[in-house]
């Protein structure tokens, strides 16, 4: 770090911090006023280290000379009474203008007698004699201090590139004076806090590089103070402003990235064809199995029929059995009866043909012939009630 002209006024910034030469009765201004830079001053060098006021004594002298003789030439007594009341009050007060001193708020003055170190004072007003001056004003307010770190190389290879802000503040102005150069502080904060960010930047990865802006890193703090505590300055507290791998790594981490995505899109699409196959099959799972059920139901019901017609078709055997074997009593009972029924059966079927010329008859042998040609000659000559015979025939079988 440079420093103004020690016979310049105005605001000279070299590098991030900056001093400057101006009056004492001006510090409590110029520690708030920003040079071109924008930057505000860190210490105070006091342009007039003798604080007797020159013009009061020299007016006090003046006018105690200047009385004194008009009085002589003038021959007024007066003249001469006047310049001995006025001249030694402001002799007085020139002198006495040169005891105080007034230390501005927000700063520490450090004091020196023939160039040696005296001590300390804070702010406000003190009486000090005028062989005690003034040397420099420390500002006690938190500096922030930009450390960019170029390249910094990651725990995988990567070379990053890191801004962060530092707040220091000086808390021992002495040390910060004059245990080093003001020429060289600016340096040398700026070589330490980059090893520290380095020597961090070396135990992460480059994808922890891109969340350092949202991440708390105030624990590499406690090294970082150690290396300052000799000039009397503390860390506060770290803050990154920018932290970003190189563009090319961005660029290959993007086109990676869009693979990914792609990747994982396709993986998606793979999955929801799967996932729709697997949905069709098991619809046409179940529609055959429906399809299945409703035949086993068809096939159920078709069996229930036959089972319910094989009932009844049983039930119609027992009842045919049970007709027959009612017959066959009833024709073991009575077997003229029967065969009675039996010839009259024949005679009706004899009648009905015998009215019909294009009937045919399949007889048996020879006597069924004979018989059959009988019974229509019977038919043809005598006509006989089936029914009184029937009724003639059943009172004579009847016991």
């Amino acid at each position: 770090m440079d420093f103004a002209d020690p016979l310049s006024n105005e605001f000279v910034s070299f590098a991030q911090l900056t001093q400057i030469r101006v009056p004492l009765e001006d510090a409590a201004m110029a520690f708030t006023t920003r040079d071109e830079n924008g930057k505000l001053p860190i210490i105070l060098i006091p342009t007039q280290a003798f604080r007797i006021r020159n013009e009061l004594v020299i007016m006090a002298l003046s006018l105690l000379v200047g009385g004194v003789v008009l009085g002589i030439l003038l021959r007024q007594p007066s003249l001469i009474t006047l310049a001995f009341l006025i001249g030694p009050i402001l002799l007085i007060l020139g002198i006495y203008r040169a005891f105080l001193v007034r230390i501005p708020e927000g700063a520490k003055a450090l004091l020196t007698r023939g160039g040696r170190f005296v001590r300390t004072v804070e702010p406000g007003l003190h009486i000090l004699p005028p062989w005690i001056i003034v040397s420099h004003l420390v500002t006690q307010r938190e500096i922030p201090f930009d450390v960019p770190v170029v390249e910094a190389p990651t725990s995988d290879d990567v070379r990053a590139n890191i801004d962060t802000l530092f707040t220091f503040h000086i808390y021992d102005p002495y040390q910060f004076v004059f245990n080093i150069s003001a020429n060289d502080f600016d340096q040398v904060l700026q070589a330490v806090c980059q090893d520290t960010l380095r020597a961090f930047t070396r135990t992460i990865t480059s994808h922890q590089v891109m969340d350092l802006r949202d991440a708390n890193i105030n624990h590499i703090l406690e090294s970082l103070n150690m290396d300052m505590a000799t000039y009397g300055v503390k860390v506060m507290k770290i803050k990154v402003t920018f932290a970003q791998p190189p563009i090319e790594f961005m660029r290959s981490q993007e086109m990676r990235q869009l693979a990914i995505l792609q990747q994982a899109e396709q993986q998606e699409a793979q999955a929801l064809a799967i996932r729709r196959q697997k949905d069709e099959d098991a619809l046409s799972f179940q529609r055959i199995l429906a399809q299945v059920e409703r035949e086993k139901e068809i096939l159920r019901i078709t069996l229930q029929k036959a089972e319910m017609r094989r009932l009844v078709e049983e039930m119609e055997a027992e009842t045919e059995e049970f007709r027959l074997a009612r017959k066959e009593r009833r024709i073991n009972k009575y077997p003229q009866a029967w065969a009675w029924e039996r010839e009259l059966a024949r005679l009706e079927v004899a009648r009905s043909l015998a009215g019909n010329t294009r009937a045919m008859l399949q007889l048996g042998d020879a006597n069924d012939i004979t018989r059959a040609f009988l019974v229509r000659d019977i038919l043809q000559d005598t006509p006989v009630s089936p029914a009184g015979e029937t009724g003639e025939n059943e009172e004579d079988v009847q016991p």
